[in-house]
C-alpha cells in the first residue's frame, strides 16, 4: 500500500490556519485524501482541523451520482453518493453570501427615497452632500434607526449603485484639484495676513471675515456677487453689487455703515481679509482694519472659499449674474447659512453666529445691535 507522504506533497499537510474557513485547495485535499480510504479523524490530523470540521465538510459537498450499466439490452441505473470539492466550495461561498447581519438599506427604502431627492436637488431644488443628507434625515425622518450612523455608509451604499444617485451627481466629489504653483510675482495691495490679530487666526470669536467676489460674464457689463464669510461661524453675507470694481465694492460697505451706524459696524466687521484683487484695492478707505492674504494663496481665505462652492451650486459658472434677482441671491445665502454642517455636528452657520453674537453681547454689556439687516 502506498504510504499517504508519498501522494501528498509535505507542505500541503496540516497547514491549515488557526479559526480560519477552510480554502478550495484544502477541500481538494480532502477528496483526495477521503478517495484513499483516510477516515475523518485520520483527514482531520492531516490538515489540522478537527474531524467535525471534516464531518461538515463532507455532509456540505457530498452529491448524488448515477452510474448506468447495459445489461441483457436493459439500462439499470444506480445511485451513489460521493465529496466533491467543487460542490463544497459553492455551497460554501452561497452560504458566505448570505452570512451576516441584513444589510441596512434593505429596509430603508424612506431613507433611500429621501436621500436621492435632496442630493440630486429634488427636495427643494438645493443639492445637498452626502453628510448634509444624514442630518437632514434625522430632522424629517421619524425612525432614526433606518438612518446610517456614518457618512461613509452612505459612500459606499453610492459607489456600490444602491442609490440613483452617483459620483457623477456629487458636487464636491469630482472636483477636487491639487494647487497650481504661480512663480511669476505679485504684489500686496496692503497689511499683509501675518498681521491680523490672533483671535481672528485662533477663530475665536465672531467679528473677523474673508471676502471675495463671484462673477458670472467677464465681460465687464455684469453684475459680480460680493461674498463675505464669518470665520468663526462661516455665515455668509452676499449682496449684488454693479460689477467688479473698486467703488462697486466701497460703495456697498458706506452703504452699510450708514445703515447700521458706525460704532455697530466695527462691532459687527472686527476685520476683514481680502485676496489682492483689483475690486479690493481701495478697500482700506471704507475700514481701518483690512488685511490681504499672500497672492496666489487662496487656501489663507479657506472658508470664504469653500462658501463660494456653495455658492456655485445654485449661480452656474459663465451665467450672467445680471439673470439672478437680488431675492433669488439672498434666498441662496439663506439655505447655504441654515445648511447642516458637519463640523458643527449637524447645527447651521446661523445656529452657531446667533449663539456667539448673543454671548458676546452678554458678555460685554453691549446694547443690542439689529445684525438681521446683514442678511437681507
Amino acid at each position: 500500500m502506498t504510504h499517504l507522504n508519498d501522494t501528498m506533497p509535505t507542505n500541503l499537510l496540516a497547514t491549515h490556519r488557526k479559526y480560519a474557513h477552510l480554502t478550495k485547495e484544502e477541500r481538494v485535499m480532502i477528496a483526495t485524501l477521503k478517495s484513499q480510504g483516510l477516515s475523518n479523524r485520520a483527514i482531520g490530523r492531516q490538515l489540522g482541523v478537527n474531524h467535525q470540521t471534516i464531518n461538515n465538510e463532507l455532509n456540505r459537498g457530498t452529491v448524488r451520482q448515477l452510474r448506468r450499466q447495459k445489461s441483457n439490452g436493459k439500462i439499470y441505473e444506480y445511485s451513489y453518493y460521493i465529496y466533491s470539492y467543487e460542490a463544497g466550495q459553492a455551497t460554501y461561498l452561497e452560504h458566505h453570501r448570505h452570512s451576516g447581519r441584513r444589510r441596512l438599506y434593505y429596509s430603508s427604502k424612506q431613507f433611500l427615497r429621501l436621500a436621492d431627492q435632496l442630493m440630486l436637488g429634488e427636495f427643494d431644488d438645493h443639492h445637498y452632500s452626502p453628510q448634509a443628507v444624514i442630518y437632514k434625515a434625522r430632522d424629517l425622518m421619524n425612525d432614526g434607526t433606518l438612518i446610517p450612523k456614518s457618512v461613509v455608509t452612505l459612500y459606499q451604499w453610492i459607489n456600490e449603485g444602491v442609490l440613483r444617485t452617483s459620483n457623477l451627481d456629487l458636487f464636491e466629489k469630482p472636483k477636487r484639484k491639487h494647487h497650481r504653483t504661480h512663480p511669476q510675482a505679485k504684489r500686496c495691495l496692503g497689511p499683509n495676513i501675518a498681521q491680523r490679530p490672533q483671535t481672528a487666526d485662533q477663530r475665536s470669536e465672531i467679528g473677523h471675515w474673508e471676502l471675495d467676489t463671484v462673477q458670472g460674464q467677464k465681460n465687464g457689463n455684469d453684475s459680480v456677487v460680493l461674498v463675505m464669510t464669518d470665520r468663526l461661524s462661516r455665515v455668509n453675507i452676499t449682496s449684488k453689487i454693479a460689477g467688479k470694481t473698486a467703488h462697486a465694492v466701497n460703495q456697498f460697505f458706506i452703504n452699510l455703515r450708514q445703515k447700521m451706524g458706525t460704532d455697530a459696524y466695527y462691532r459687527i466687521f472686527k476685520t476683514i481679509t481680502s485676496d489682492n484683487g483689483s475690486e479690493f484695492s481701495e478697500l482700506t478707505q471704507v475700514h481701518d482694519h483690512v488685511f490681504y492674504a499672500d497672492p496666489y494663496s487662496p487656501w489663507e481665505r479657506g472658508s470664504n472659499e469653500i462658501n463660494n462652492r456653495f455658492l456655485r451650486k445654485e449661480i452656474t459658472k459663465g451665467e450672467a449674474i445680471n439673470n439672478y434677482s437680488s431675492a433669488q441671491i439672498i434666498a441662496t445665502n439663506d439655505w447655504m447659512n441654515h445648511y447642516p454642517r458637519a463640523m458643527f455636528n449637524g447645527h447651521s452657520s446661523m445656529d452657531i453666529y446667533r449663539k456667539a453674537f448673543y454671548q458676546e453681547i452678554s458678555q460685554l454689556h453691549q446694547p443690542i445691535i439689529n445684525w438681521s439687516v446683514l442678511f437681507i
